[in-house]
């Protein structure tokens, strides 16, 4: 084994960890920016904020791939694992192999990245909840807005039970 070449792996590794650590930090940004949005009804930055997020997923996945090309590498030149497969190890598991240094440092990145990426899940699981709301909201209006009169019945204004009056909203607005 080549300390030289695994000190090399290892900090490339440790600093495209610390870019994904940034990138996670700009997502969650993205993502309440993208809610804040919803909560001023302003469907351009939404739009925008969509794109901005997809722009920097794409960032993040590349990134991502390059981390999985150099944990293979680290263990390659390690000779680890030797029963398991490559895309079963873990961070954690490779900084308890590295030196004391090496190890420690990446056990940390990898610990705030694990975090950054728990409250990008909770931001994001926010605005699941905020959309899901919106989408039942939209199916009782579009329902509304396209009821024919043989749909259920309504009451009328004397609170008698019988079809709904006038046209349906969407035939009326042609």
């Amino acid at each position: 084994m080549s300390r030289g070449e695994l000190a090399r792996l290892t900090g490339e590794l440790t600093g495209l960890i610390e870019r994904l650590i940034d990138q996670q930090v700009v997502l969650r940004g993205i993502v309440h920016e993208k809610l804040e949005a919803m909560r001023r009804c302003d469907l351009d930055a939404m739009l925008r904020a969509s794109r901005q997020e997809g722009d920097v997923t794409a960032a993040v996945s590349t990134l991502d791939r390059r981390r999985h090309e150099l944990v293979a590498q680290i263990c390659r030149l390690m000779d680890f694992p030797r029963r398991t497969d490559v895309k079963a190890v873990t961070l954690r598991m490779l900084a308890d192999k590295l030196e004391s240094q090496a190890g420690g440092r990446l056990a940390e990145l990898a610990d705030r990245l694990r975090n950054e990426m728990l409250k990008l899940a909770e931001a994001n699981r926010v605005v699941e909840l905020v959309c899901r709301e919106m989408m039942a909201y939209f199916k009782v209006l579009f329902a509304a807005m396209v009821q024919s009169e043989h749909d259920a019945p309504t009451y009328s204004s004397d609170g008698e039970v019988g079809p709904a009056a006038g046209a349906r909203v969407l035939e009326a607005v042609g």
